[in-house]
């Protein structure tokens, strides 16, 4: 650089210059989206894993471990499933714990949410209330079973007053955790603008409870199936649990595993395309979900 360019103010030399780097922005919901090879990994994994356990399976049903008349071949399951499937009464079954499993999960999820914001923005309601839900809560679900038959009879309102009981904790105490671990900051940004409390719930308090509130959904939700098929054992005459009961008593175990399969092809599809695309459209779109470490 010659003398006369630097004796002029503000003369700087093109090449002297560095442009800054502009990192394009990353695209909306792309944060925790797992690259493309790493879905077929986790796709062979899953597939290999199924298919030890079919093996395993078996196995032990031809080294004879237990009994053949005790524990079916996964052929002789597949074969009674197919068989319960094309005589109709297996979508008689899967239709009525389906639809006691909705209005109960929903009852329990539709309010625990509020029961468990209101103990966590308020003291008095917490005071008031936490020592009778703690002692309520560790009473097993199936225990309420003999007092729902005696209360609303046998069939569908019994089975769903005991799993609307039995779910409603898990979401409650979940949503009460979630309150509890929002930032002072997000209150006091309220308190300035006051903002109304029906504008604080939807805004501020729901959507920062979310990654706990669906956290405790699905634990409901699971609650629902394992208290549904106990309450249809006793006190049902349709449903899941009452073939896998029934199938029992005629010594059909490759029914009853059969039903077993059901239950948990239900509970796979509604974590798939049901909480996990929740999941993915709110709490990881929104940046609130960490990517898994691979």
């Amino acid at each position: 650089m010659s003398d006369s360019a630097l004796s002029r103010p503000g003369a700087v030399a093109k090449s002297a210059v560095a442009k800054p780097a502009i990192s394009k922005p990353a695209r909306a919901g792309t944060a925790g989206r797992k690259p493309l090879w790493r879905n077929y990994r986790d796709a062979l994994l899953g597939m290999g894993t199924l298919t030890a356990f079919f093996a395993i399976w078996q196995l032990v049903y031809l080294g004879e471990v237990f009994p053949k008349y005790a524990f079916p071949s996964p052929i002789q399951v597949a074969t009674a499933l197919v068989e319960e499937a094309l005589g109709g009464e297996l979508w008689i079954h899967i239709g009525a714990s389906l639809s006691r499993q909705i209005v109960g999960v929903g009852l329990a999820i539709g309010l625990g949410i509020p029961i468990g914001l209101l103990l966590g923005t308020s003291a008095t309601a917490r005071a008031a209330l936490l020592p009778l839900f703690r002692l309520i809560y560790p009473i097993p679900g199936l225990a309420w079973v003999p007092l729902a038959i005696l209360w609303f009879g046998i069939g569908f309102t019994s089975t769903v007053f005991t799993i609307c009981l039995a779910g409603i904790w898990p979401i409650m105490f979940n949503t009460l955790a979630g309150v509890s671990t929002i930032g002072n900051q997000y209150n006091d940004v309220a308190r300035v603008f006051l903002a109304p409390r029906g504008l604080y719930i939807r805004r501020i308090l729901i959507p920062a409870c979310l990654p706990f509130i669906l956290a405790g959904a699905r634990l409901t939700y699971g609650v629902g199936w394992r208290v549904i098929i106990g309450a249809e054992m006793i006190s049902s005459i349709i449903g899941l649990g009452f073939m896998i009961d029934n199938s029992r008593w005629q010594m059909r175990p490759d029914v009853m595993i059969a039903g077993m399969a059901v239950i948990g092809f239900i509970g796979w599809t509604v974590e798939k395309w049901g909480f996990d695309r929740l999941e993915r459209f709110t709490t990881e779109k929104w940046g609130m979900k960490t990517p898994a470490i691979s």
